[in-house]
């Protein structure tokens, strides 16, 4: 019986011309057997790298460079976010007390004159006894019968006695008979309405600072100027404020005149109102 030699030499043929192949398909052989380079460059075109890959110099540049600018446009909208919402807090304040300081004006200055009229028919008294207002510029005092309400300091007033109501400024406080009652109030004045013709229609045709006659004034017009709280930081503002002042709001002063430069980054804003005497306007 004749072998086929051809068949088993095209056998090997075709595993050896694989090297990969042969090596898996005779197990028997040595293991240890050294491959040949022609051998390991065929593996390489087959199996996978898995080495390890680093970041080029310009790569690593190019990270840190987004890296820096990614945190600056963060601290960028942070800081303006904190700023916005600082001079936002302020201005809120700001109103509150100009609010609450005209409120304080025109409650007292309403009350200027009021008497306890008598219910007796015998009664000898026919009108106030006390002085309705007196002031100057810068501050003012009305006085009116009281009713066992307290006035503008909390004091409590019996009834039947006078009430006598001081207001001024001292030390950027607004007082009410020398009790403090609201802080950062920069300027206070005061104009004061005057009947000057002879109808007697107690309306108002001149605003004084000093008036001749204050048994012709019917109605006060108020200035407050109100300022931000004192920031030990930045400031409020980012650079110094020009705002209107009382002189230029009650219309005493114009151009340049009424306006003021802050030394500070302060806010800073004016407060205007006209108040009647009730007791005095039919």
């Amino acid at each position: 019986m004749m072998r086929n030699h051809s068949a088993g030499f095209l056998g090997k043929a075709v595993l050896h011309s694989n090297p990969f192949m042969a090596w898996q398909a005779a197990p028997e052989r040595d293991q240890t057997t050294t491959v040949r380079p022609e051998h390991v460059e065929a593996l390489d075109h087959r199996l996978p790298w898995h080495g390890q890959a680093g970041l080029t110099l310009l790569e690593l540049m190019i990270s840190l460079s987004l890296g820096l600018l990614l945190l600056t446009g963060i601290g960028t909208i942070y800081v303006g976010s904190n700023q916005t919402y600082r001079v936002q807090e302020q201005n809120a304040r700001i109103q509150e007390a100009g609010r609450y300081a005209l409120d304080i004006l025109g409650r007292s200055i309403r009350q200027a004159g009021y008497w306890d009229m008598p219910v007796a028919p015998n009664a000898n008294v026919t009108a106030f006894a006390g002085n309705t207002i007196t002031g100057t510029a810068n501050s003012v005092t009305v006085q009116y019968d009281g009713t066992g309400a307290a006035d503008c300091s909390s004091a409590v007033i019996a009834a039947g006695n006078i009430v006598t109501e001081a207001i001024d400024l001292n030390a950027n406080n607004l007082r009410c008979n020398t009790a403090p009652l609201i802080s950062n109030v920069e300027a206070l004045q005061f104009l004061y309405g005057i009947d000057t013709d002879l109808v007697g229609d107690q309306a108002a045709n001149q605003y004084v600072a000093a008036p001749a006659d204050w048994g012709r004034v019917v109605s006060v017009r108020a200035c407050v100027l109100i300022r931000s709280d004192a920031d030990t930081g930045q400031g409020i503002t980012t650079t110094a404020q020009r705002y209107l002042n009382c002189a230029g709001a009650l219309g005493t002063a114009t151009g340049a005149a009424a306006f003021t430069d802050a030394t500070d980054r302060r806010l800073r804003r004016t407060f205007v109102a006209t108040i009647n005497l009730r007791n005095r306007v039919p």
